[in-house]
């Protein structure tokens, strides 16, 4: 199978953006010519002879300053719904899922099914390197689920209540699969802009609309007649067809880009899965489920292009809907499928644990064969065993697995603590207490003064556990952490945020994992509590920023190498892949092992991280080969990788089974 890595998936999603783009300007243009020449009708209309239209009339009626305020018009209408509506949608997945009226599942829940649901949600984002996302859950009978956001650290996972109940756990993992496919082929941004899109036509369709009850609601309070309701009457009706159809063709734009990239999103899930019958049954209960993958709330339709599944009929059959037909979807994962629906039963599901990954119940052979379908939409396999490299942008089984068993290791007290809005604060903080008792002591202090009552409590008894969490499940931990991190108030995160820069600086330094930690938090929560920023595309290239990669690749190289000779050989790998091979002699050797709170590190990345967008999977893959030039890859190598990937705003796989924990 053809592999599509993370950046290709993202140059991919950037390059249909420019596409809708192009189409969206192409239907605006078709409708300023429809509406000038609407407007030049009734203009002509009402001309003397009135009552009387002709062609040369028409034609008289359409002068440069008719059409040229006519255009800058609706050229500024659309423009300004489709900003209205994009600025509505910054909150990003959160406000999607809100306006579904989606409600949010609490981290603490104990309802088994829901439990379950987050336990899915929760390997997936650890198995693919991504942050965990908060769940929401529609109440609704139909089949369906939808990933919402501009970038994974916004996303939200949502899912009807029929997805809940009906779906056994294979079965909502394959569909949590897909989702999460969206999350990082990076769809869930090109959604939301194709939702601005679509309302900016449609506002054309709402004015004429709005202009008809207006005038029905005017006459039928006066008796007067004349010409001039009748040509507000014809504009507003004229109004409303043209409105209507930018919608119709927005809609076909939506429903093509749509369907193309529900094939790739299936096929990633059996990808992610190695179990082709998970989704493949999810889909088939969609087909014997009276209300299929239905969605009732009013703004269904408006986002329909983001569900699992057809969540509203689509008009013109096929033609507009957003999604294959169920029977293509089923042949593509599972060809020997033999044609048959399953009525799907509720089942209330055992409550679980977390601990080893059921084994892929697909047998291998079948995993080989590839549907056209599949291939055709550039469905991608995973990489190389034991390359963290291979890994980035892929999920395996054997990824999900280990996902898995990394969140069965954490004790069971930090695994409750990070679930909770209040533990999950307090374990942050107990990642942070220094070893040293007297600055222990002295952060202890800093949050009994600073922190909300009973963080510090929680805190002080998750010290009492703190040499129990094995080696490399840090970064678990504050994976699992996020969701209930968000969970917050935004005083109570800014308080957070400020204690925790607090608790850093408190001793006078900044040793690696700190600024990790600082990073990976930053990044995750900045978008949900403070707007998600637009990033600018960098466009410096590695041959420009040969400095700030000698600095990251020397901090990297050091780690684990207290021999120079084998820290500079491990260094001129990753400096070698980037064409980079004699920064190492002109720096004179690696950089200085001591970097005084991070600030050549953090000067490095600050720099990097306006790299050219095929620059930084380079950099990203050198840093990976400088840890792994001997041969494996440790927990704080992995943890300072953690680091760097957030500051690129890229996914980096958890520490495998097959590297180095030690």
């Amino acid at each position: 199978m053809a592999t599509m890595d993370f950046f290709e998936a993202q140059a991919a999603a950037h390059r249909t953006t420019l596409r809708l783009i192009a189409l969206f300007a192409g239907a605006v243009a078709t409708l300023v010519a429809l509406t000038v020449l609407l407007v030049a009708a009734v203009v002509a209309w009402s001309t003397p002879p009135t009552g009387v239209l002709s062609w040369g009339k028409l034609f008289a009626a359409i002068t440069p300053g008719l059409g040229f305020g006519i255009a800058g018009a609706v050229i500024l209408l659309v423009g300004l719904a489709s900003l209205f509506r994009l600025i509505s949608l910054s909150g990003g997945g959160r406000a999607v899922a809100d306006s579904l009226g989606g409600r949010l599942v609490p981290t603490t829940t104990d309802d088994p099914a829901e439990r379950r649901l987050l336990n899915v949600v929760e390997e997936m984002a650890i198995a693919s390197g991504l942050p965990v996302p908060p769940v929401y859950l529609l109440e609704e009978e139909g089949i369906n689920a939808f990933a919402a956001g501009y970038g994974p650290d916004d996303a939200v996972i949502g899912v009807t209540r029929g997805t809940l109940e009906l779906l056994d756990r294979d079965e909502l993992q394959g569909v949590v699969a897909h989702e999460f496919s969206h999350v990082l082929n990076g769809d869930m941004r090109l959604n939301l802009r194709l939702t601005a899109v679509l309302f900016g036509i449609l506002v054309i369709g709402i004015v004429g609309r709005s202009l008809v009850g207006r005038r029905s609601t005017s006459s039928s309070r006066s008796s007067r007649g004349g010409s001039g309701p009748a040509q507000v009457i014809a504009l507003a009706v004229g109004l409303m067809v043209i409105g209507y159809t930018g919608t119709f063709f927005g809609n076909l734009i939506k429903a093509a880009v749509s369907r193309q990239r529900e094939f790739l999103a299936d096929a990633s899930s059996v990808q992610f899965t190695r179990n082709p019958r998970g989704i493949a049954d999810a889909l088939r209960k969609i087909g014997g489920h009276a209300a299929g993958s239905s969605v009732g709330h009013g703004r269904a339709e408006e986002m329909s292009h983001m569900f699992f599944g057809q969540a509203v009929t689509g008009f013109l059959g096929g033609l507009g809907a957003t999604h294959p037909p169920l029977e293509e979807r089923i042949l593509a994962v599972e060809p020997t499928w033999d044609g048959s629906f399953l009525e799907p039963e509720p089942a209330p599901p055992e409550p679980e644990e977390p601990g080893p990954a059921p084994e892929a119940t697909a047998p291998l052979d079948a995993l080989l064969v590839v549907p056209a379908a599949i291939a055709a939409a550039g469905a991608a396999a995973g990489g190389a065993a034991g390359s963290i490299g291979a890994g980035i942008g892929h999920v395996t089984p054997d990824d999900v697995a280990h996902a898995r068993e990394l969140i069965g290791e954490l004790p069971r007290v930090f695994h409750e603590a990070a679930h909770d809005p209040f533990g999950a604060r307090a374990a942050i903080y107990a990642l942070l207490m220094p070893t040293d008792e007297t600055e222990a002591e002295r952060a202890l202090a800093h949050v009994d003064a600073h922190a909300e009552p009973g963080v510090p409590e929680l805190l002080r008894d998750l010290m009492e556990h703190r040499d129990a969490l094995p080696p490399g499940a840090r970064m678990t931990l504050i994976h699992i952490a996020m969701p209930a991190l968000k969970a917050l108030s935004e005083p109570q995160y800014v308080r957070f945020r400020d204690n925790l820069v607090a608790i850093i600086k408190l001793n006078g330094r900044i040793d690696r994992f700190e600024w990790v930690l600082h990073q990976v938090v930053r990044k995750e929560l900045r978008p949900h509590f403070e707007g998600v920023k637009r990033r600018r595309m960098g466009g410096l290239r590695v041959a420009r920023a040969g400095e700030a990669c000698w600095a990251l690749l020397s901090a990297l190289a050091q780690i684990d190498h207290e021999n120079v000779e084998d820290a500079e050989s491990a260094c001129r790998a990753g400096l070698d892949s980037l064409g980079l091979g004699d920064e190492l002699a002109r720096r004179g050797g690696l950089a200085d092992r001591e970097d005084a709170n991070q600030k050549r590190l953090t000067d490095a990345m600050r720099q990097l991280r306006d790299l050219h967008p095929l620059d930084q999977p380079k950099l990203l893959k050198a840093a990976i080969a400088t840890v792994q030039h001997d041969g494996h890859v440790s927990a704080e190598e992995h943890e300072l990788l953690a680091g760097v990937a957030a500051v690129l705003d890229c996914p980096l796989p958890p520490l495998g089974s097959s590297t180095d924990h030690a």
